[in-house]
């Protein structure tokens, strides 16, 4: 069975906008791949759980009628909800508290869960998901690479560097030890189908990506190991030295990759 890891509830504080800024955006042909594979229409309800800043909410609230957008920290969803008011995005609810406990009424087409099953107690959300879920609808976990997951010279020096900073500060216990080898033995597809969800796969999609010592050290304010938070008196520090490592590597400060976007769906 998967049990819980206890994950701290302000693991983001601060960090709504990086997040939102500094995170590549899940791709178009993503969402259009996703779409084409769930019954969606004009009428649809989608519950978007663990939403962060909003970026699956506000891509699909186009193409339906009601998204619910769910997380347990309430800056995000202060972000999010003064980010759709810009937009002009009115058919999305941005509501407070956590996958485990939020009160949720209906049923909803699709749910959407997005870089953070791992985080939630896994076996109780997907019960409590499992009555909600209309008949066809379905369940997506949607997630991508980071920048520091590669092969390139340059992911190194960052993966290096990450590592360096994370025991500066100490900082891992943010994110709590053995997490991903839990996951390996007990997968989510697996979490899925206990509570009666038929898996249909795993779909990736590579996209290239070009990203600036502004925006590699901006995404990792964005994170919850090494955000601006986590990180302290020691900021400008790690600023300083990102910017070293990585342009002992790349000097023109370029640094380019093949980003991998993922999501699982499984089926009620």
């Amino acid at each position: 069975m998967a049990s819980p890891f206890n994950y701290r509830k302000d693991l983001y504080k601060g960090t709504a906008e990086y997040y939102d800024r500094f995170r590549p955006a899940y791709p178009a042909v993503l969402f259009d791949d996703l779409r084409a594979r769930v019954p969606l229409h004009g009428d649809a309800r989608v519950l978007d759980l663990a939403c962060g800043p909003g970026p699956i909410a506000l891509a699909l609230a186009p193409h339906v009628g009601e998204v619910w957008a769910v997380d347990q920290e309430a800056e995000f969803i202060d972000f999010a909800r003064q980010k759709s008011a810009r937009l002009g995005v009115a058919n999305i609810d941005w509501v407070v508290g956590t996958a485990e406990e939020v009160e949720l009424e209906g049923a909803f087409d699709l749910v959407a869960i997005g870089n953070a099953f791992h985080r939630l107690d896994r076996d109780a959300v997907a019960r409590r998901l499992a009555p909600h879920v209309t008949p066809g609808g379905c369940v997506a976990l949607l997630w991508a690479r980071g920048p520091n997951r590669g092969d390139r010279p340059w992911q190194r020096a960052l993966e290096e560097a990450l590592e360096r900073w994370m025991n500066i500060v100490q900082s891992r216990d943010r994110v709590p030890p053995g997490w991903e080898e839990a996951m390996d033995r007990d997968p989510s597809k697996d979490v899925l189908q206990r509570v009666g969800f038929t898996y249909e796969g795993e779909f990736q999609f590579a996209v290239p990506a070009r990203w600036s010592i502004e925006s590699l050290t901006g995404f990792v304010y964005s994170t919850s190991f090494l955000s601006r938070e986590a990180l302290g008196n020691q900021v400008d520090s790690f600023a300083a030295d990102l910017r070293t490592r990585l342009l002992n590597i790349r000097p023109d400060g370029v640094f380019e990759q093949d980003a991998t976007f993922v999501y699982e769906l499984a089926r009620r």
